[in-house]
């Protein structure tokens, strides 16, 4: 009895094992390249009868994961432009795990055309966390720069300066390639306008990062993500451009990759030219206290500017496979950029209460040296087990902006008379220059069955230094201005640990996480204390906790939510500390606050996703909460008779938000994108003990719409709106613009031809009113005209679409290199 009991046991353990599900794994690769494959489709298939069991997609890392029982199976591997590969395998059940090791795709010639024109729907993609817009399918930023990459995107806008704002807050924060770098500026993101838009591979706005992020940007963050190939053998594109106002350009990317290395090289040059112009109209009302309104002084301020630009940009650098799990990278990045303004202001004032008026041309012959270099060292390792990693970056840059000015001025005493009554000769000098040094490292650890643990910490040392200079030439000696003469040191350093916890519960998912971050800013300026000594601020240390927690549902396949918060910083930068003052104009002078305090920032999102076969739809509502809000205010010195505007801390805001975007193929020949943001912000702080309360809303969008009238013959019209904005002592003005685009492809699809006109109608233009004690001001201003841009770009061994994800259930027969042979476990 007892025999026949243990027999039935071991017969029920058989039977038990032979039907517990075993878990399948593998990895997929490129054949040419060598690189994992994301959205690889793996369909499996019982064997004889073909009949499907099941299907997967790998992961970024090429990876996957089924789980199946015991018998035979077929694994078909498949992806657009690659030809099929079936493995057959043959499961006994003896095993819980089985690794059927490395599959390896190889290209399929005949399917490549095809793939290009399929991958042309996606100019965006968009997911809850964040949205990407790929840059090479938007013919309007054809021959653009950074910034005008940026100024399509959406939720993104652009002012004269290149101040970037995201969703209306100018708190956001620009990286390149990831990191802080050095080609996006000092002070502001100008500088990013010598990154040409055929460097550019993509740009990723992420308006909720999680704690993986650094903390800066109470908007969130931009990444825009330089273009590197990683094909086999040797690839690559060369840019030529030229336009009116007068421009022009050539831009190379050259890559080789051979066995374990992948060398790239880049080289672009940009000239450009440009001619903007502004009105600035200023009334200055008595001092009398009381209701007293007539003004005294009336100014009508023209400025007209002319414009050159200069950059040279250089990048070589090189990817190590020390193995199929471990890259080392070496990237070197080199600018040298030349900037040249010859503004010429003109101010026309009228004294009505004295019956008098006076005439004054003041003209500056600026120019400006932006030297960068850049040293960036990177590892990436990724382990057996799916999804568990670990990055380390180093990255040290050192830029600087070397610029020096000669001014005349001349006094008449009206327009019309040809005689001046006195003359000034000045000349200004400013040298900055910044070293930053980077270290991060970040580690995946997934447990469980999909439960995920991440750990990071960056370290980031930054020291800038600024010396300004003006002065008189008076009798033939030049004598300083002390006011606006400093030398001036700013030390920031930031050390940052973080810590995420997440999970997935079938429909559910989720993660949470902590981010700590201890700073500590110095500023110095040297020889301004009381007996001629240092006047130091600063150089106590704080620490900030910035959480973060996000829970994802799905509906359906389709359809997908996720409700989010993080907390955020937005520290005063650089610029915004520095006693620096602007002279170009010397009646109208921006200098920065060493007072600032850091805004800070709590952050709501609901978001919502859907996905058709041909068209994406995300529909966001957003909150924030902020403290110590940074404003502009201007103040009039009645003595000099000069206006100075300064960053101050305002109070606190409440911005309520809604935003949808959407693209699709309307038709076979027809794509459109679209996106809109509105936002009611109510604020309130004070000025000079005076309370301000301020409730506004703003809306704006864009509507790109493509046209498709033949293979490779593509026309492109943008439309751009941007509304009117009211604050505690100023307000904007709306303004719309459109663009145009057409391209086609030549050489067999080895080349495009790009032509573009950006601001059609000559509409755009950032202007608005701003009020203070005893004065009222009227400012419009343009950067540059209607610009018209001519562009051809050639590819050689590569193709003009990306790959895109294949349909998981697509067996459709695209040619096959698999084996026949079966593999038993």
């Amino acid at each position: 009895m007892k025999k026949r009991a243990l027999v039935l046991i071991v017969f029920l353990l058989c039977v038990r094992l032979a039907s517990a599900a075993v878990t399948v794994k593998g990895r997929v690769f490129d054949k040419s390249t060598g690189q994992p494959m994301e959205y690889a489709t793996v369909t499996v298939a019982a064997l004889p009868d073909s009949a499907f069991v099941t299907g997967t997609v790998t992961q970024p890392d090429g990876t996957f994961e089924l789980s199946l029982d015991a018998g035979r199976f077929g694994l078909t591997i498949q992806y657009m432009g690659y030809k099929n590969t079936l493995k057959k395998i043959h499961i006994d059940g003896s095993k819980n795990h089985i690794d059927i090791g490395s599959i390896y795709l190889v290209p399929d010639e005949r399917l490549l055309a095809e793939v290009s024109v399929m991958a042309d729907v996606s100019m965006y993609e968009m997911t809850l966390d964040k949205k990407v817009f790929n840059v090479g399918k938007d013919l309007a930023t054809t021959a653009g720069n950074a910034i005008e990459v940026l100024e399509n995107i959406p939720a993104v806008s652009v002012d004269v300066d290149g101040n970037v704002s995201l969703r209306g807050d100018e708190g956001v924060r620009i990286l390149i390639d990831g990191k802080e770098s050095g080609l996006s500026g000092m002070s502001t993101q100008d500088a990013l306008r010598t990154v040409q838009a055929d460097m550019i591979e993509r740009v990723e706005v992420v308006t909720n990062p999680s704690v993986r992020y650094d903390a800066e940007g109470t908007a969130g963050i931009i990444n825009i993500v330089l273009k590197k190939e990683k094909r086999q053998g040797i690839n690559g594109v060369v840019n030529l451009r030229a336009g009116y106002p007068l421009q022009y350009g050539l831009g190379l990317s050259f890559n080789y990759r051979i066995k374990r290395f992948n060398w790239f090289v880049g080289y672009n040059y940009d000239h450009r030219s440009n001619v903007g112009e502004g009105v600035r109209k200023t009334k200055r009302y008595s001092d009398i206290i009381g209701t007293d309104t007539t003004f005294v002084q009336l100014t009508d301020q023209l400025t007209e500017r002319s414009m050159l630009r200069n950059s040279h940009n250089f990048r070589f650098g090189t990817d190590y496979y020390i193995s199929d799990n471990d890259v080392l990278s070496l990237a070197f990045v080199y600018r040298a950029a030349t900037n040249r303004s010859h503004p010429v202001i003109t101010y026309t004032d009228q004294y009505p209460l004295i019956d008098s008026s006076s005439y004054d041309v003041r003209e500056e012959w600026w120019q400006e040296n932006d030297p960068v270099y850049e040293v960036t060292l990177d590892y990436e390792k990724r382990f057996e087990q799916k999804d568990r990693s670990l990055k380390a970056n180093i990255r040290f840059f050192h830029n600087a902006e070397l610029s020096h000015s000669d001014i005349s001025e001349y006094l008449y005493p009206s327009q019309m008379v040809p005689m001046y009554i006195s003359a000034i000769a000045q000349r200004t000098s400013e040298d900055q220059s910044q070293r930053n040094l980077q270290a991060t490292f970040d580690y995946v650890h997934p447990f469980a069955q999909k439960a995920v643990w991440e750990i990071g910490g960056k370290y980031t040392l930054r020291q800038v230094n600024s010396i300004s200079r003006v002065e008189n030439n008076i009798g033939g000696a030049w004598t300083p201005i002390p006011i606006y003469c400093y030398d001036f040191d700013y030390h920031e350093q930031i050390g940052a640990l973080y810590s995420s916890l997440g999970n997935d519960w079938g429909r559910w998912s989720g993660q949470v996480g902590l981010r700590g971050e201890l700073t500590d800013v110095k500023t110095i300026l040297h020889n301004y204390a009381v007996g001629g000594g240092d006047s130091i601020n600063g150089g106590r240390p704080y620490i900030d906790g910035f959480p973060s927690a996000y829970l994802n549902y799905s509906l359906s396949e389709n359809d997908q939510m996720q409700v989010s918060y993080t907390r955020r910083i937005r520290r005063p930068r650089y610029r915004m500390l520095s006693p620096f003052r602007s002279y170009n104009d010397n009646r109208n002078i921006r200098m920065g606050n060493p007072a600032l305090k850091p805004v800070y920032t709590d952050s709501y999102e609901l978001g919502y996703l859907h996905f058709w076969d041909k068209a994406t739809f995300s529909f966001t509502t957003y909150y924030r909460h902020s403290i110590n809000t940074m404003q502009h205010y201007t103040y009039l010195d009645s003595v000099f008779q000069v206006y100075y505007s300064m960053p101050i801390n305002f109070g606190t805001s409440n911005d309520f938000g809604l935003e949808a975007m959407m693209q699709g193929q309307v038709a076979r020949w027809w794509n459109l994108n679209a996106n809109c943001n509105f936002f009611r912000s109510i604020a309130s702080g004070s000025i000079n003990g005076r309370i301000y309360p301020t409730d506004s809303y703003v809306l704006f969008g864009r509507l790109m719409s493509k046209f498709s009238f033949k293979k490779g013959f593509d026309l492109q019209l943008t439309a751009h709106y941007m509304g009117p904005r009211v604050g505690a002592l100023g307000k904007s003005r709306g303004e719309w613009w459109m663009d145009f685009a057409v391209s086609e492809d030549v050489f067999r699809g080895n080349g495009t031809i790009t032509f573009n006109v950006r601001d059609v109608f000559g509409t755009r233009g950032h202007g608005g009113e701003s009020w203070g004690d005893h004065f009222w001001q009227y400012s419009m201003q343009t950067w540059t005209k209607t610009t018209f841009t001519l562009n051809f770009s050639y590819r050689f061994n590569q193709q003009a679409g990306k790959r895109r994800k294949n349909d998981m259930n697509d067996n459709g027969d695209n040619g096959s290199d698999g084996d026949d042979g079966e593999e038993y476990f």
